[in-house]
């Protein structure tokens, strides 16, 4: 037993079976599993965990939110304890789950799924919460707690989330202009906004997609048109003959005219590859080489989620891709260094010259020598041997 537990005191209060009597208990078993949680078993602390359940409800409030106090922002607690003080009424559970602690990511949702909105809305105010949190919290639909998570740039959002977002946003222009500023927000979504977001969202959307198709203002440049068809194997696109200047915003404007050849063409010309090994690269389903590519010619992220879906788009002929798809190539973006990728694509550049010098070694005529056929005989010549 810890330091300062008396199992006697225990044994009386057991016997207690009023309120005050419970709450001791409740007190002392809670006291026990804080001090000594580290070096009980995991069936233990469930077994432990699952007696403070039973006598929660049977104790006194005040015993319980002072304790919650003592554990709130403790690095000793186990999760097993703190969740438990986190399923209370939320004028207890409120200082657990607001202060840093050892809750886990999964004991957070389980609890915002049990208790809904008036924890979600304390649990929506801590430090860099995960996407899965955020995923919860987003399912709630509450107008508040979406404001104060679209808020923060820390607060990394799916694309569910940020569909179930815009659900409660077309009564609420504040929360379009938030989602229109996200960084997650795709092509997809945003274009459906542009069907019912308030004018002025419309505009910032129009001037971030650069959708052609819906342009708010006149003096803006209509981007997206459609390029002209390039040959079979175009050649590197330059801006010095001032058709096009190479960005990201190029880029984007030829996959919507589904013009992929002038993608690759430009991707080819960046990245200073060969266009038969972009084309081979453009034909990976996971993203990962988009996502190199992305990385070491200096993309931002908003602009290699669009990257990745258009490609997508373009390749499948769907509609759309699923949101655990750009999930997970965002994923890698995220995780991708720039030097990293700089690394690899130098090493891509160097196999494929040699590929290239292979290929022309293959393809170099034979020797004159051996491209010279013996005269063919005359009809009626004498056999040299024979004489006849």
């Amino acid at each position: 037993m810890s330091e300062g537990f008396d199992l006697k005191e225990l044994a009386v209060v057991a016997r207690d079976k009023s309120p005050g009597g419970r709450s001791k208990m409740f007190a002392l078993l809670a006291r026990l599993f804080w001090r000594r949680g580290a070096i009980m078993k995991p069936k233990e602390k469930v077994m432990l965990a699952e007696i403070l359940r039973v006598l929660r409800p049977k104790t006194l409030p005040e015993a319980r939110l002072e304790l919650a106090y003592e554990i709130a922002g403790s690095t000793l607690a186990e999760p097993d304890l703190l969740k438990v003080f986190a399923e209370d009424e939320i004028e207890i559970a409120s200082p657990v789950l607001f202060s840093t602690n050892r809750l886990e990511p999964s004991d957070l949702v389980s609890v915002i799924e049990a208790r809904g909105v008036s924890h979600g809305t304390v649990i929506a105010q801590r430090k860099a919460p995960t996407i899965a949190v955020v995923d919860a919290l987003a399912k709630l639909e509450d107008t508040e707690i979406l404001r104060r998570l679209l808020n923060d740039p820390e607060a990394p959002f799916s694309i569910p989330a940020l569909s179930s977002a815009a659900l409660v946003a077309m009564t609420d222009v504040d929360l379009q202009r938030l989602i229109a500023e996200r960084r997650e927000l795709p092509e997809s979504l945003a274009e459906d906004m542009m069907t019912w977001a308030d004018p002025i969202v419309c505009e910032a959307l129009n001037g971030r997609f650069q959708f052609d198709a819906m342009i708010a203002s006149a003096k803006q440049p209509v981007y997206g048109q459609k390029a002209s068809v390039l040959p079979e194997e175009p050649k590197p696109v330059t801006d010095e003959g001032g058709e096009i200047e190479l960005s990201p915003a190029s880029m984007i404007s030829a996959l919507r005219a589904d013009n992929l050849a002038l993608f690759q063409a430009q991707v080819a010309h960046l990245a200073n590859l060969r266009m038969g090994l972009v084309r081979k690269l453009m034909n990976e389903n996971g993203g990962d080489s988009i996502a190199f590519i992305a990385r070491a010619i200096g993309l931002r992220r908003d602009e290699f989620a669009q990257i990745y879906l258009l490609v997508r788009k373009l390749r499948t002929k769907s509609g759309g891709i699923g949101a655990a798809d750009l999930g997970q190539a965002l994923d890698f973006f995220d995780r991708t260094e720039p030097a990293q990728a700089s690394s690899i694509i130098a090493r891509w550049r160097r196999e494929s010259a040699r590929e290239a010098l292979t290929e022309s070694e293959d393809l170099a005529p034979p020797p004159v020598a051996a491209t010279i056929e013996p005269p063919a005989e005359a009809e009626g010549a004498p056999d040299p041997e024979t004489g006849a």
